[in-house]
């Protein structure tokens, strides 16, 4: 692969990003480049603290699922040279510029049964964020294929990954946590499925023993929530969203 091809298809990922629209999109593609450089494994985490487990802290995970279920079972985490190293340095780097001859018994156990589930090499990228979290872009593979300006690439492209699939991720949480806000509660669905029979606040509120000041505060909760500015919009957004059933 000469360089100019490299920079070339660096920059055309970069665009196929810009158009994804949620964290799995950005997984194929991250997958598909990297694998022309022979990675065939590949993780954007949050680092969690040294002694913690990774499994909450993971943004795209694309470790095979033999070693992921091993890194996971066995705390690997806790004792990953690589791990250790991304927390210690801001440059991006090969595991081979490791030096291995401060690896624990620990260290060495984590690396070489990465080696046996084809993770032998691998390249892996610290990020801070801007108010100084860290996370990594980290990468493996049996035999890699670097060419020129092939470390630059993947730097690149890591940053751009991890951004776009934090942000989608990030989006997708601020989505569900808005959805369990806007939850009515069983009162509401209670009031709301009488008034998608035609009933007033004053009869709600003689059917469910509340006053129809009451009925109505119930009602003015429902249109916030659903988003709705009448009573037949609140019925039909509730009814979509499946807060109550004809």
């Amino acid at each position: 692969m000469r360089t100019p091809r490299v920079e070339i298809e660096t920059f055309d990922f970069i665009d196929q990003l810009s158009g994804t629209l949620k964290a799995s999109e950005v997984y194929p593609l991250l997958a598909k480049e990297i694998s022309k450089f022979g990675f065939t494994n590949f993780l954007i985490t949050e680092m969690p603290p040294p002694n913690s487990g990774l499994e909450n802290f993971m943004i795209l995970n694309g470790w095979s699922q033999v070693w992921f279920d091993r890194y996971i079972e066995k705390g690997f985490y806790r004792h990953d040279p690589m791990a250790r190293h991304t927390r210690e340095t801001t440059r991006p780097f090969f595991w081979s510029e490791v030096a291995a001859t401060k690896f624990t018994a620990q260290a060495r156990q984590v690396m070489n049964e990465a080696g046996e589930c084809g993770l032998n090499q691998g390249f892996s990228i610290p990020l801070i964020g801007s108010a100084g979290e860290q996370s990594c872009v980290t990468m493996g593979g049996r035999q890699l294929d670097i060419p020129p300006r092939g470390r630059e690439a993947l730097h690149l492209m890591s940053i751009y990954a991890h951004d776009l699939a934090r942000c989608h991720r990030a989006r997708l949480r601020t989505r569900a946590a808005e959805d369990d806000a806007d939850r009515l509660t069983p009162r509401e669905r209670e009031v709301l499925k009488w008034v998608s029979r035609g009933k007033t606040d004053w009869e709600i509120g003689e059917i469910l023993k509340i006053s129809a000041a009451t009925s109505t505060a119930h009602m003015q909760n429902i249109c916030r929530k659903l988003r709705a500015v009448t009573r037949a919009q609140a019925v039909a957004s509730g009814i979509r969203r499946r807060e109550i059933l004809l």
